[in-house]
């Protein structure tokens, strides 16, 4: 007896949705995605997308540029102020490469994890000074000054439905005694492993194998 292959490897095609890599983002004032010039920092993605913010790297006089990302609300984000903020990654460490991995979930088993709906939209201020000693700034700063500031428009999924099995990847990071804020940020020692890969490839092989027996079912 031939079991229906074609019409199921048909139906396993919608739940393994492409995902994008969206170009990175590098967080210094000096990018020109935060020029007052265009929207550059206006960026749609869409559930299963991922980004990664990449943190200064030490200029050779030593100066480096300071700064806590925080994700806030569309007031704070409009007028560059913290009421009720959430970290997001902190590039306060000259000596290493770090970077803020994002990705787009609607739903994470994490607790304190960063979860993101279709139709809504996401900011991302820092409102550091750049400066170490003003890292802790909790208005105007960067934001103020120089534009540093990104909108996430999350579109609708591609297929119509939600899909709750990409996320924001959560580290801890405790900034005083009295509150844990949830952050995303890595370091990087040069060989850079990205967990979704692993899954992309498995999905990737489970296609494969559903064509063969599909191939064999035709025949």
């Amino acid at each position: 007896m031939r079991l229906p292959i074609l019409p199921l490897l048909l139906t396993l095609f919608p739940i393994f949705g492409w995902t994008r890599k969206i170009p990175d983002i590098n967080w210094i004032s000096s990018n020109p995605i935060f020029d007052v010039s265009n929207t550059d920092h206006v960026i749609s993605v869409h559930i299963g997308d991922r980004v990664s913010i990449k943190c200064p790297k030490s200029e050779p006089n030593g100066k480096y540029e300071y700064s806590y990302i925080y994700m806030v609300s569309d007031e704070e984000y409009d007028h560059c102020f913290l009421s009720k903020p959430r970290l997001v990654g902190a590039c306060d460490n000259q000596t290493v490469d770090a970077s803020i991995n994002i990705v787009f979930r609607s739903f994470t088993p994490t607790p304190g994890g960063f979860e993101f709906q279709p139709g809504k939209n996401y900011f991302l201020i820092s409102t550091s000074d750049g400066t170490q000693e003003g890292i802790d700034r909790k208005k105007d700063g960067l934001c103020t000054t120089k534009q540093m500031k990104i909108k996430f428009e999350v579109e609708q999924d591609r297929r119509g439905i939600q899909n709750p099995k990409f996320a924001a990847r959560t580290l801890k990071k405790d900034r005083d005694a009295e509150q844990s804020t949830p952050v995303m940020y890595v370091v990087h020692d040069g060989n850079d492993i990205d967990d979704d890969d692993d899954g992309s490839n498995a999905c990737s092989y489970l296609v494969s194998i559903l064509f063969l027996l599909a191939s064999r079912y035709l025949l």
